[in-house]
């Protein structure tokens, strides 16, 4: 045999072998992408790494939140809110805050988009039976650009520091305090990143409130889902729990198609985007023999509702929660039982 081919035998061999591969790969059938991965919602679906967004006060007290104690009275200005679909949290209780600009108004020209004035300042309060764990922050300081930080209770509850790397059982307490990253991978889901603060999600109360004190703009429309009432709370829910990542605006819809969010003023339940991207829709799992994402009738046979059951890699959402919400479970399953065959 002459010596050069033999000297390139070896080479020959390993290129014929990664050839064969790349056909048989090929030839595989590609993976459904209408459903979530493993890490769907806290993963960066743009690749991009995360940075820590802009400088945050150290303490809370250093925010301008309150008047004097921490917890206390508020500064002046601070508007309290409630909304209608909360973001389940295992169970903590949470108190909402909205500061603006002197006399700064929210622009709700796209009803499905609100944005805020420069200088707007959200905080939301975390207590776990009746002590409070943590706040959170996001502080917009530029059009682009919001600080976003956790700040947690310190033991004499005096004040708290920030902990932009999250934390583990904060307080001795089930409750883990989400990194920035974490903050930055939900929130950025919103037209301008702050969730809630919407017209879907304002609960009557608040909104005739901020309307009557020209926070909202005269003609500022509110939300109302569609339907009979088990449509409106799964809607609702679904839109409060998980609509921030599953909508357009997210990275994730580069990868799947599920949508979740609820546009303002629709009229019938089955044109809501969850129905249209998911009723018989293939799933990238098989969990415990739901293969689809929707199964109208049948809710164990439906991921929806099969993933708000677990917790781990494949339970829905993936952050931020360790036990399962069953009231908001049941409504799902309410709906998905009562839902018309497509």
């Amino acid at each position: 045999m002459h010596a050069a081919f033999v000297d390139r035998a070896p080479l020959l061999c390993l290129l014929l072998w990664m050839l064969l591969c790349g056909l048989a790969s090929a030839c595989e059938a590609p993976p459904d992408p209408v459903d979530g991965g493993t890490a769907d919602a806290s993963a960066d679906d743009a690749g991009a790494l995360v940075d820590a967004g802009p400088a945050h006060p150290a303490t809370l007290s250093a925010a301008g939140l309150y008047r004097d104690v921490v917890g206390g009275d508020l500064a002046e200005g601070v508007l309290a809110y409630d909304v209608r679909y909360p973001l389940w949290s295992d169970g903590s209780t949470k108190r909402r805050y909205l500061l603006l600009p002197e006399g700064a108004t929210i622009d709700t020209s796209d009803p499905d988009g609100w944005r805020f004035p420069v200088g707007t300042r959200a905080f939301k309060e975390f207590a776990v039976d009746g002590r409070p764990i943590e706040t959170r922050l996001l502080w917009k300081v530029g059009e682009r650009d919001w600080v976003r930080v956790a700040y947690v209770y310190r033991e004499d509850g005096e004040d708290a520091d920030a902990a932009p790397g999250g934390v583990v059982d904060a307080l001795g307490t089930a409750h883990d305090v989400p990194d920035v990253a974490g903050c930055f991978n939900c929130h950025r889901g919103a037209a301008d990143f702050l969730l809630g603060v919407s017209a879907n999600q304002l609960d009557r109360a608040s909104f005739d409130a901020w309307t009557r004190a020209g926070v909202l703009p005269d003609g500022t429309r509110w939300g109302e889902p569609p339907g009979d009432d088990a449509q409106r709370a799964a809607l609702g829910y679904l839109h409060g729990n998980c609509g921030h990542c599953h909508t357009e605006r997210h990275p994730l819809a580069m990868h799947r198609s599920l949508r979740l969010s609820l546009p303002v003023g629709l009229d019938d339940p089955l044109e809501a985007p969850v129905w249209r991207t998911s009723v018989e829709q293939v799933a990238l799992h098989d969990i415990g023999g739901a293969r689809q994402l929707l199964v109208p009738g049948d809710p164990d046979a439906s991921q929806i509702y099969v993933r708000m059951g677990l917790r781990g890699d494949l339970g829905m959402p993936p952050l931020g929660t360790e036990a399962v919400d069953p009231d908001g479970r049941a409504a799902i399953e309410r709906w998905i039982r009562q839902s018309p065959l497509p």
